[in-house]
């Protein structure tokens, strides 16, 4: 049997034999990830420490053609962070040295690079999420909680190689490749090689003790900055009713009704309580709160 033509998955119990409608392999690169990734299941499953809600940065293994719909499962989640995972492409080849913390905007700072967050009310544990690139450049993603599809225009080239992100980020803390499809015309369909069957069980994390204390610190900080806000004739924080919609810097999803000590008003309230615990910085100055 030619190698060339035949190829056996060595991630699947059963004998696979690669056809005219097959992909090939699609796992997460073995040599990209971030370091609080743990990568298991033949490379499909990547799993992120719970003390921290990144440093999940995960990519495809290969470059994906336009119109391939690369399609993720986010199997565990932990609600003591807030957002959702971010999802995009890149032009440039993943690279094996130290990696980002962030996908937003750390990355997306860079050219040749395009994220976006998935809500965490259209991701929670065992929803499936599809994204794809067309021939114009337009990114497109859809998930299973919801019956739209959301598009926006890149500015990656599409005639060059794309490989997929995925940032396992927030609540968000394990995530599995199901490898991906791409439809030829209307009668044909291809699609990647199989992955291996997976029992493992979807739904939420305990929080972990540590985090639960680092969390109550940041959170009492958080109250008494409010408190000053509150009691300075000048407050910098503004009421999340106003009509002039900010959103927030961390999440990009809520609106952004708090400003640290140097003015900017960038943050809502659940992710001001993880800024206070992780950075102690402004995410837009970076001056100390």
């Amino acid at each position: 049997m030619s190698q060339n033509k035949n190829n056996v998955n060595e991630r699947t119990k059963d004998l696979h034999v690669c056809g005219l409608t097959c992909l090939g392999p699609l796992t997460f690169h073995p040599g990209a990830v971030g370091k609080k990734i743990t990568l298991s299941h033949g490379n499909c499953r990547a799993s992120r420490d719970l003390e921290t809600f990144r440093d999940g940065l995960v990519f495809s293994s290969r470059p994906v053609k336009p119109e391939e719909k690369v399609r993720i499962q986010v199997e565990r989640s932990l609600l003591a962070w807030e957002g959702g995972v971010r999802i995009g492409f890149t032009n440039e080849s993943p690279t094996t040295g130290p990696l980002p913390r962030l996908a937003i905007p750390d990355l997306t700072e860079k050219p040749g690079y395009w994220a976006l967050p998935v809500p965490q009310r259209y991701c929670p544990p065992g929803t499936m999420v599809s994204f794809w690139m067309d021939k114009n450049g337009v990114m497109w993603y859809r998930t299973s909680t919801r019956s739209v599809e959301f598009c926006k225009q890149t500015d990656l080239d599409p005639s060059l190689p794309l490989w997929a992100i995925i940032d396992v980020y927030g609540q968000s803390t394990t995530v599995l490749l199901l490898g991906s499809e791409r439809n030829l015309n209307r009668i044909i369909k291809t699609s990647s090689c199989p992955i291996p069957d997976s029992t493992f069980k979807c739904g939420y994390e305990d929080t972990p003790p540590e985090l639960k204390k680092r969390k109550a610190i940041a959170e009492i900080k958080l109250e008494q900055h409010q408190e000053d806000q509150s009691n300075n004739n000048n407050s910098q924080k503004i009421g999340c009713r106003q009509e002039n919609f900010l959103e927030c810097s961390v999440c990009l999803d809520r609106e952004a009704c708090l400003a640290p000590r140097c003015g900017h008003r960038c943050l809502c309230l659940p992710c001001a309580d993880r800024v206070f615990q992780e950075f102690g910085t402004c995410p837009l100055c970076r001056q100390k709160i």
